[in-house]
């Protein structure tokens, strides 16, 4: 058992996620930085299915009811060292101080978090409040119960440093062409991808508003259509919203590009001020970028 003393600025419990479920209206979910969450399960020696912690700005206390390993990831963490698995004692505490560079940073316990599946994950899902054992963040107080979802034994090394993304901005993010590129001029993605774009402080698990100087995108009115993490969406104003893992599953703005899935994570680290530039790829590209990715998490033979 784990007891939470400090909840942290905004800590809750994600895995994987609840994909398929979009016709439904709910959103995939799960961990924002996929990658750095199945970096931490794996350092835990954990099943990738895995529930963890996901601390945003400012990470938790907690104390231990028994031994265990900890391991923490994503972005740098005060006092914690990151991308190794560390043991922790019965009755000790350990604690995850204010994250950055970066936003987001996670904590897997080995075993990891036994919280009851709601629709097939046991992720907290800020957009329908329920999920992540509480239906919210966590709180002070809190305890949480570690499970036996354990897939080998934790690796006695720290993560690679060659096989980390980095967590400094300015951010370069891949994309590719969206599914509305005709409700715009011909010209529209060419000048999306030579301007950069500074994140607004409106920025949490469902999306980011971008700050975009000197640029108009003016785009035909759409039906609303399924949207995914990473589409790009444009306003009537021109203001350009990125989705995130709790985004909304339809949407009536155009979408003129999407992030590719191996440069989500690094949507998941951009801070509000923070600048990105977009790059367009293709889709031979996307997929050479994600099956990267997953080499790196594949386990040693």
């Amino acid at each position: 058992m784990i007891e939470v003393i400090n909840p942290g600025r905004w800590t809750t419990i994600q895995d994987r996620g609840r994909p398929g479920r979009e016709r439904f209206g709910i959103p995939p979910g799960g961990a924002a930085d996929w990658f750095a969450a199945a970096v931490a399960n794996r350092l835990a020696g954990n099943h990738p299915d895995a529930a963890l912690l996901e601390c945003t700005a400012a990470g938790p206390s907690l104390r231990f009811d028994s031994d265990g390993v900890v391991a923490v990831t994503g972005a740098l963490a005060a006092g914690t060292e990151t991308w190794l698995p560390r043991l922790v004692t019965r009755g000790s505490t350990f604690a995850i101080g204010a994250v950055g560079p970066g936003l987001r940073s996670y904590a897997a316990v080995r075993g990891g978090i036994d919280v009851p599946v709601v629709l097939g994950s046991r992720s907290f899902c800020q957009r329908g409040t329920f999920g992540g054992g509480f239906g919210r963040p966590l709180a002070e107080g809190d305890r949480l119960t570690v499970g036996d979802f354990v897939n080998g034994d934790p690796p006695q090394a720290a993560w690679p440093a060659g096989h980390r993304l980095s967590m400094l901005g300015p951010w370069e993010v891949r994309v590719i062409a969206g599914p509305h590129t005709d409700a715009f001029d011909r010209f529209a993605l060419t000048r999306l991808t030579d301007i950069a774009c500074r994140a607004t402080p409106a920025l949490d698990r469902m999306g980011m508003r971008l700050q975009t100087l000197g640029l108009h995108l003016r785009a035909d009115e759409i039906l609303t259509t399924p949207v995914t993490a990473g589409a790009v969406q444009v306003t009537p104003s021109g203001e350009m919203i990125v989705l995130l893992a709790d985004h909304p599953t339809t949407g009536g703005y155009p979408v003129i590009a999407t992030v590719i899935t191996a440069d989500l994570p690094l949507l998941a680290q951009v801070r509000p001020g923070d600048t990105i530039r977009f790059r367009e790829v293709d889709l031979a590209e996307a997929d050479r970028a994600r099956r990267r990715l997953d080499g790196w998490l594949e386990p040693e033979t």
